[in-house]
């Protein structure tokens, strides 16, 4: 397998626009860029250094098994699915986590207890971290990861009330600094009578379009970013028009 270095991490940041203070939404697959010399770190490292003590790293540290147990422990839960180094932020000493239970994030840097405080009833609220994020004009970042995992869909499909998914509650037991908690929270989850298969490649095409798209490549894989707030108005750009526009297997009375 081809070794990922330091200095070629570094390149290849500085190719898709990632400076110094800036704010990143990571979602990674860092399986497709090679082996990383001395493991993860060197990631987490490189970027650190990249954006300096000003930036902030946020990675989605999701697990969706709290409806079966009804707890979550935002020290101990894992994140699953979200890979290798969203598990590595969430468990670095200096890292927070916001109290959501099933769409949590991990968050290292500046701005990390301001966002990890943002305790909302769906992760996606306004005040929310990612809420947040766009305030502070976050950027987003694929470490080999595709457009097809950037979580801040959500954030445009609930403000447009897309008609395949649906608000539903979720109650259990939450570990906040005061103690276990009895808490509420929501989802808008997906309705599994219509299952919607969602393409955003419709969406970085049209990021790639307006000059708003930066991606290179990395031995197997490759590295992405966009303005956050770029991503959210393209999501919208296509909703308004049409709010079934991203779904592959729209039903066909719609």
């Amino acid at each position: 397998m081809l070794e990922v270095t330091q200095e070629r991490i570094y390149d290849a940041l500085e190719a898709i626009g990632i400076t110094d203070s800036d704010g990143l939404l990571i979602h990674s697959a860092i399986q497709f860029l090679g082996a990383p010399v001395g493991g993860i770190a060197l990631y987490f490292e490189t970027l650190k250094s990249k954006i300096g003590p000003a930036g902030t790293l946020v990675v989605p540290t999701f697990n969706f098994d709290f409806p079966s147990n009804l707890e979550f422990d935002p020290l101990a839960t894992p994140s699953k699915g979200m890979g290798a180094f969203s598990e590595y932020v969430r468990v670095h000493p200096d890292s927070k986590r916001t109290l959501h239970p099933m769409q949590s994030v991990a968050c290292n840097g500046k701005y990390a207890a301001d966002l990890a405080e943002r305790d909302t009833p769906c992760a996606f609220d306004d005040g929310s971290a990612y809420d947040r994020m766009l305030e502070l004009d976050f950027k987003l970042l694929l470490l080999g990861a595709n457009v097809q995992s950037v979580s801040m869909l959500h954030y445009s499909e609930q403000r447009a009330r897309v008609p395949y998914r649906y608000w539903k509650e979720f109650t259990g037991q939450i570990r906040t600094q005061s103690g276990w908690e009895n808490r509420t929270y929501l989802m808008y989850v997906r309705d599994m009578d219509i299952d919607p298969k969602l393409s955003l490649k419709p969406v970085r095409r049209y990021l790639e379009d307006n000059g708003n798209w930066r991606s290179t490549e990395l031995n197997y894989g490759k590295l992405s970013s966009c303005r956050l707030v770029d991503f959210v108005n393209a999501v919208d750009h296509f909703l308004a028009q049409d709010p079934w526009s991203l779904v592959t297997n729209r039903p066909r009375e719609n």
